[in-house]
């Protein structure tokens, strides 16, 4: 019965601040080919839904092979995803394209985390969280312990 009464709230969004602090990263399973014009033209694999790979294996169309999307980037596209490099914040990339552009920095980075959304939807790049300066990679300070690792300090139990 826990199964009906597990708690399935999901995790609150981060906030403004905390998603422009985080890092794009591009999907290891995405090939991007420059086009003759500059643009970039981006491919990746579309998994089938399980209930149309169901009904082509029931029509007798056996299992379908993965697809591949295309998905074309226009220059100011195409300028963004130059800078996904796996290390830029993403507040980092808006003030770039802003500066670039000659945009003011709000309207830069509603136009970037617009794009960025897209992405994501797609699943061509997921995000990363940046961790504060001079913290390790998994947000604990410097000589302290990890997270994950963090245990509960009891006392010592007293032995006759």
């Amino acid at each position: 019965m826990g199964w009906l009464t597990r708690d399935r709230t999901t995790p609150p969004a981060p906030t403004r601040r905390e998603a422009l602090d985080c890092i794009p990263v591009k999907n290891r399973t995405v090939r991007e080919e420059r086009l003759e014009n500059g643009d970039v033209l981006v491919l990746y694999p579309v998994t089938v839904r399980p209930w149309m790979a169901a009904l082509a294996r029931w029509l007798g169309a056996g299992d379908a092979p993965p697809r591949t999307a295309k998905l074309q980037l226009d220059r100011l596209g195409s300028g963004v995803w130059a800078m996904l490099d796996g290390q830029t914040p993403l507040r980092r990339i808006a003030a770039a394209f802003a500066e670039t552009h000659r945009l003011e920095r709000k309207e830069a980075e509603v136009a970037v985390t617009q794009f960025i959304r897209e992405l994501g939807r797609r699943g061509l790049i997921g995000l990363r969280r940046n961790p504060a300066p001079g913290c390790r990679p998994d947000g604990s300070p410097p000589g302290g312990r990890s997270p994950a690792r963090r245990e509960e300090r009891r006392p010592p139990v007293k032995r006759p």
